[in-house]
């Protein structure tokens, strides 16, 4: 049928406009009509970490807070991966906690951590993180995006897409000197 093909560029015209407004919406509309919560708003939330078990980001009050969004299928995501790890390592006993919180789901973080032999907090926050992202300045919507929140809950520091070598390592020696039960 000659008027078949037709119809259907029109469809798929019309699909990817309405895609094109509703993404031009998202990132020019702020969320939900409000300002970007506040960042204490975070240590209100819960997700799943890589097992399906629900960890509330209010364990880590009272410590010096590295939020990491990420996702599986972003490379610079997946290359500070070590970095984080061996960051969390060093400075474990300082009183400060790295996370991952992955915009994906519980089973997806899952098979990632067990890929790369990780032992991070990771998170399966999915869309929500990108929103909570966002509401924390990432307003280009771009992963990663690290933030760092001194122990008493207020953000310290951002970074728009990969740490830079040794950023991160500046940023928590400068932190975790301050912070109550530091070294």
């Amino acid at each position: 049928m000659p008027g078949g093909h037709t119809l259907r560029a029109y469809v798929l015209g019309f699909a990817a406009l309405i895609l094109l407004a509703a993404g031009a919406g998202w990132y020019v509309w702020p969320l939900g009509g409000r300002a970007p919560a506040p960042p204490a708003a975070l240590y209100s939330l819960s997700f799943p970490d890589a097992n399906g078990t629900e960890q509330a980001l209010s364990q880590w009050k009272g410590k010096v807070l590295v939020v990491n969004f990420w996702a599986t299928w972003c490379a610079p995501c997946v290359a500070e991966m070590p970095e984080l790890e061996a960051l969390q390592n060093e400075f474990s006993g300082r009183n400060v906690a790295i996370v991952g919180l992955g915009a994906e789901a519980a089973d997806r973080v899952g098979r990632f951590r067990d890929q790369l032999g990780l032992h991070l907090v990771l998170l399966a926050g999915g869309f929500q993180s990108i929103v909570i992202a966002r509401n924390l300045g990432d307003n280009q919507g771009v992963l990663p995006y690290t933030a760092v929140f001194s122990a008493d809950g207020a953000l310290l520091h951002t970074q728009v897409g990969a740490l830079r070598p040794g950023q991160l390592r500046a940023w928590l020696d400068a932190a975790a000197s301050t912070a109550p039960g530091s070294r």
